[in-house]
Formats: C-alpha cells, sequence, structure tokens
C-alpha cells in the first residue's frame, strides 16, 4: 500500500463531514543501518515513496519510519534478507499524534482565537498557527521602523505568502550582505518555523544583543514558504509535507524541496512525498521564492534553508556527490556553528556535503540559491523529538531555539564581514 491511499480515505471522509485520521492502519519502525551496503538499500527505501522516513538514514543512527500495514511483511522481509536491524516499536502512529495534541492542549486553544496583529502571543511553548505568525509579523511592521513586511505571492489555495526585511537602515537598500533565509518548506517540520520565528523576534525586540549582526547585516525572510501544507498539517493531517496544489483526483502535492530549477530531476509517481512536479518551477510557492531572491541577489551572501530534523548543517551539492567550488569555507563557517551550539549545551551537529551526509537531491533550495549567486548556501536540520512525536516537542521549543539561535548569530556575523564584490560562486568541485 502506498503512502497516497489514506488520501483516497481522506477525501471519502471528507465528503461525509468527517475530519480525517489516517494513521491508525500504520506502524512506525527503527531501522539502523550498520554498513554502507545497508545505508544505501535505506536511502533506496527511503526513495521508493512507498515508505515515510521520519529522519535522514544515517550510518549507525536510528532512523524511524511509518509503514502501512499492508506493506509490513514486505518491508521486514527486505530487511531480514539484508542482515538491517530494526524494530517495530509503535503499532498504531495515531497514537502518537494524538499524544502530541492533548500535550499542546495549550496550542490547539490559541489556534481557534481571532488573532490580530495587537493579540499576537510571543511565546514559545507551543507551535503557532499561520494567523498567529502573520499577525506577529505584521504587528512588528507596524511597531517597528526596521521590519517590513509584504506579500510575494499566493498559493494554490489562494492564502497570502508573506515575507519580512529586517535593516537598521529601515529598508534592506542592497548596500549591505544579506542574509536570506526561509522555513516551512515542509509543511510538517514546524520546529523550523518557530526557530525562524524566535530569530525574528530576538532581532527585533532586543536589538542590543546582536549588534555585531544588525549593524552589518540585513535579513530577508520568509518564515512560512508554504502556508497552505502548514494549515494541512494543523487541521487535517500532522504528517502532510508537500504544498496542496492538486495533482490528479487521488493526488495532492509538490515536494516544494524538489521543485527548483537548478538540475531538476522528474519523478513519476505523483502520490509520492518527493513528488517533483511535472516540470521544474511550477509551483506559485517555487516562483515567489526565486522572485524574491532575484530581487536581493545582488547583496545575498549567505542562504540558509531550515528543516527538520537531524541535526545536521549542510553544504551544496546535493544533486549529486560533488562539493561546491568553496565548499572548505562552507565547512569551516559551519563547524564554527557547530561549536557555538556545543557551547550552549547542544549536541554535536554534523557539518558536511548534503549528499554525502544524506543523499542525492535534486531541485533543492540550497542548490539553487547558492548556484544563483549566494556565496554561501545551507540546509540546517533542526534537533528532532525523540522516538514519539514526528517534530520536536513544544515542551522543548525553548531550549532548541535557544541553540539554534547560535548558528544564526554565526552565519549574521560572517555575512557582516563579506564584501558585496564577491565573483559568482564556483560550479564545480
Amino acid at each position: 500500500m502506498n503512502l497516497w491511499l489514506p488520501a483516497l480515505g481522506c477525501i471519502l471522509l471528507a465528503l461525509a463531514g468527517v475530519k480525517c485520521t489516517v494513521y491508525t492502519e500504520f506502524q512506525l519502525y527503527v531501522v539502523v543501518p550498520a554498513n554502507r551496503e545497508q545505508l544505501t538499500l535505506v536511502q533506496e527505501l527511503e526513495q521508493d515513496g512507498k515508505y515515510d522516513f521520519w529522519d535522514a538514514p544515517r550510518l549507525n543512527r536510528k532512523t524511524r519510519v511509518m509503514v502501512s500495514h499492508y506493506e509490513e511483511s514486505k518491508f521486514e522481509q527486505l530487511l531480514e534478507e539484508h542482515d538491517i536491524e530494526y524494530d517495530p516499536i509503535i503499532g498504531n502512529v495515531q497514537q502518537i499524534l494524538d499524544k502530541e495534541r492533548r500535550n499542546n492542549d495549550d496550542f490547539y486553544k490559541r489556534s481557534k482565537r481571532n488573532v490580530d496583529a495587537t493579540q499576537a502571543t510571543v511565546d514559545f511553548d507551543h507551535y503557532w498557527t499561520l494567523d498567529e505568525i502573520y499577525a506577529y509579523i505584521d504587528g512588528l511592521a507596524e511597531s517597528n521602523a526596521n521590519v517590513k513586511t509584504f506579500e510575494i505571492g499566493k498559493t494554490p489555495e489562494g492564502r497570502p505568502i508573506k515575507a519580512l526585511t529586517i535593516s537598521t537602515l529601515g529598508e534592506v537598500t542592497k548596500t549591505r550582505p544579506i542574509v536570506f533565509m526561509d522555513a516551512g518548506i515542509h509543511a510538517r517540520e514546524w520546529a523550523g518555523v518557530m526557530s525562524v520565528m524566535y530569530m525574528i523576534e530576538q532581532l527585533v525586540n532586543n536589538p542590543e544583543l546582536y549588534t555585531e549582526q544588525l549593524e552589518n547585516t540585513d535579513y530577508v525572510i520568509i518564515p512560512v514558504l508554504n502556508p497552505d501544507g502548514y494549515v494541512y498539517t494543523h487541521e487535517v493531517n500532522r504528517l502532510w509535507r508537500k504544498n496542496r496544489v492538486q495533482n490528479n483526483i487521488l493526488c495532492a502535492g509538490v515536494d516544494l524541496n524538489r521543485n527548483f530549477p537548478f538540475k531538476w530531476a522528474f519523478t513519476s509517481n505523483a502520490c509520492t512525498n518527493t513528488f517533483a512536479g511535472m516540470q521544474a518551477a511550477t509551483e506559485s510557492e517555487t516562483q515567489a521564492m526565486m522572485s524574491l531572491m532575484e530581487q536581493y541577489k545582488s547583496a545575498m551572501v549567505i542562504y540558509i534553508a531550515v528543516h527538520t530534523h537531524g541535526e545536521m548543517i549542510l553544504w551544496p551539492w546535493g544533486y549529486d556527490f560533488l562539493r561546491c567550488g568553496n565548499w572548505e569555507e562552507h565547512d569551516t563557517l559551519g563547524r564554527e556553528a557547530q561549536q557555538a551550539i556545543i557551547a550552549k549545551g547542544g549536541e554535536e551537529w554534523i557539518v558536511g556535503n548534503s549528499a554525502e551526509v544524506l543523499y542525492k537531491a535534486s531541485g533543492a533550495t540550497d542548490d539553487y540559491a547558492y548556484s544563483n549567486g549566494a556565496k554561501l548556501a545551507y540546509t540546517i536540520e533542526l534537533t528532532g523529538g525523540g522516538v514519539e512525536g514526528f517534530d520536536l516537542p513544544a515542551s522543548q521549543l525553548g531550549k532548541v531555539t535557544v541553540e539554534t539561535m547560535e548558528i544564526y548569530k554565526t552565519f549574521g556575523k560572517y555575512a557582516g564581514k563579506l564584501s558585496l564584490s564577491v565573483p559568482e560562486p564556483e560550479l564545480d568541485s
């Protein structure tokens, strides 16, 4: 059974006026590849589309995989044939999601509130809804001359895609180095969104703590690149990843992080989690970000894509096992951020090339940004939420946002030291 089949059940339930609960027939496994051959096989399974990987496969590390009951026997047999260690840990994934919902009662109460710019609640003990996020950034723009918010496009369901800029000059004039950031490209990765919201709150409300960044660096940020998907994860399906464009009668969604027009590659199954779209740059969200990047690329020195999870700081290339031309500079700065996290009491994050650490992935944002002029381009994968729960428990948000801020501080300081008259990035290893 492919993972798209619950969508059919969801459609039928929706027609009956019932909200979907589609993961009672799914089991969660922990898989541990012990050598390169096993890791390669597990990575191929991830690309297959039949299984939903909650962690990126890594050597001698636990990887959580959600499997439908229809695929369990085949999945287990394949692992056993290759002597791959596995453990079925949760027989009913819906129980995990229900537990997360109960633990986040405060969030669900807030999500029903009619929030406006004066009401937006600033705390990091719950996951904010899209309404809360937009109300908060609009409120900042109204009350602080250093913040501008604006709409950069519309989603397939008609929601605005919003961006904001932060500059002590009052506006981003492209005379100072720019850090360009996005989060929420994958709808279910809520902690990445909250990490960026924490950074925004800190830079705007406590500027005296970040003078090195703010005096020399400007910021262009898309806090939720996939608004439709983000709302869908809050209201219908917590584990949704893609956007919500309707591909056909059964399957919705394109993986926006496979849709960018650098080394884009076609994937045939529109129902998989990593469907790249029928062509490159087909999606309104992709086009909105490309347009915004084009506007600021003359001063864009660092690009940061914020994801969850895995405790990784990754740099190009991701489309193949190649290292970008200035990979040493990428790696050195990444390790400086790594040490800053450790100094804050965090774990030792992995720093390295995207394809080597994770797997090959075409059409991703960091590869596109680097090919489009960013001197440095990173994907960061935040800390995960343990065995139970796809994402970080809200109770741990405070700790993780503070630790992740060390990455943003390190990158922001470095960006401010860079000259804008930098050559185009070297595209070969």
